[in-house]
């Protein structure tokens, strides 16, 4: 039977606009079942049958003072001064995270607000990073009114000379002293572009820029030295182009040493996404010394990351503690059964925080060692069936030998 407070939710949300399947997605991200959530949504949308009740006068007098004292004590209260608690969730989803320079990244945003009933406005940051340099190449911020859910798509430009590699999207919601963040991975690419007789270079066995050769002739054509390119000084020395750049230059989105410039040097402190090292160097050097892998990973600002950080000092040093550290119930779940496989102990399959994962974890176990002493912890019926299943078959292997 569905909750009476889960079905009173849901009908709050669809007298505030918010179709079925918004709201179904935003109940299934916090641990709702399909069923729950469609019942909740069916009941919601019935029409409620009117009873007509004749009661009598000194009835009816008692129903309206209980009323009356109701919607006195109620009023105290929703009226009274009180400042709600915020608890904001952040989400990304993509949907073109591949892009050439001076084209477009899209995606979705889901804000979900999961403790104030109020609207309010926040401001959210988006940064596109260089993995490698820990610069951001281009940054988006803008204001969102925060009920209880909303979806947007979002569209950044990438900047014309960002180099191909690998970046990470950051969208950061700062409230309250309180900050969520969420990453999405992001790839910079680029491709040869056809040589033509209108792309304003010189090329193929042009004479000049565009002309002779292969192109219309250069009769009577002054050589056209400019290559568009701001950072250049463009000159000709004796009949041949040539584009010396110009340094420090300002307008190519980097502060180089000793620029004065203001759109390529502004004064921001972006936070860092890993302060030294790698995840990678992080794990090895956990293998020595946990103490310094440790204080190394807390330096690490999203979120997600600092988990996988702490999640592979437990796998380095085997030990189930390191998961306590961790957030994300999804990274910690895979930190103790990582550690589980390694140690080669059932056991700490039991931390896990869901069913599912959990009957994962004690699955491999089956599948990989033959113990089926945990098939009576395997919470879905079809995989304890399995594992009976696969009991009985190597007790009969064991007997016919």
């Amino acid at each position: 039977m569905v909750q009476k407070s889960l079905i009173d939710y849901v009908k709050s949300l669809i007298q505030k606009g918010y179709d079925a399947a918004a709201i179904k997605n935003f109940l299934l991200k916090y641990g709702y079942s399909g069923k729950e959530i469609d019942d909740a949504i069916n009941s919601s949308y019935k029409l409620t049958v009117k009873h007509e009740i004749h009661l009598s006068r000194t009835t009816t007098l008692v129903v309206i003072f209980i009323v009356a004292s109701l919607i006195g004590v109620v009023s105290f209260f929703y009226y009274s001064p009180s400042k709600s608690a915020k608890l904001l969730d952040l989400n990304l989803e993509p949907i073109t995270t591949t892009a050439e320079p001076g084209q477009q990244i899209v995606f979705l945003k889901e804000l979900s607000n999961l403790g104030s009933a109020k609207r309010y406005d926040v401001v959210i940051r988006q940064e596109i990073i260089d993995t490698k340099t820990n610069k951001i190449i281009t940054q988006k911020t803008e204001t969102r009114a925060i009920e209880t859910f909303g979806s947007t798509q979002t569209k950044i430009l990438i900047p014309q000379d960002a180099k191909a590699g690998d970046y990470i999207l950051r969208a950061i919601v700062e409230y309250d002293d309180k900050k969520a963040v969420a990453t999405l991975p992001v790839k910079i690419v680029t491709f040869a572009k056809a040589e033509t007789c209108f792309d304003s270079m010189k090329n193929q066995n042009e004479e000049g820029v565009d002309c002779g050769g292969a192109c219309k002739p250069c009769e009577n054509q002054a050589i056209e030295c400019n290559d568009n390119d701001p950072c250049t000084d463009d000159i000709e020395e004796n009949g041949v182009c040539a584009n010396k750049p110009i340094v420090p230059c300002c307008g190519n989105s980097v502060c180089e040493e000793l620029e004065n410039c203001d759109a390529d040097c502004k004064k921001q402190e972006p936070l860092p996404l890993f302060s030294s090292g790698t995840l990678d160097d992080i794990k090895e050097l956990a293998k020595v010394n946990p103490g310094k892998a440790l204080q190394q990973c807390s330096q690490i600002e999203v979120p997600d990351l600092k988990d996988a950080c702490i999640g592979s000092i437990g796998e380095a040093q085997l030990d189930k503690d390191y998961c306590t550290r961790i957030s994300n119930a999804r990274v910690k779940d895979l930190c103790y059964s990582n550690i589980a496989k390694n140690v080669n102990d059932n056991t700490l399959c039991q931390y896990i925080s869901t069913d599912s994962r959990k009957d994962s974890c004690y699955m491999t176990f089956v599948l990989d060692n033959k113990d089926y002493s945990v098939c009576n912890k395997i919470s879905n019926k079809q995989l304890r069936q399995s594992c009976e299943s696969l009991k009985q078959l190597n007790e009969i292997s064991q007997q016919n030998q």
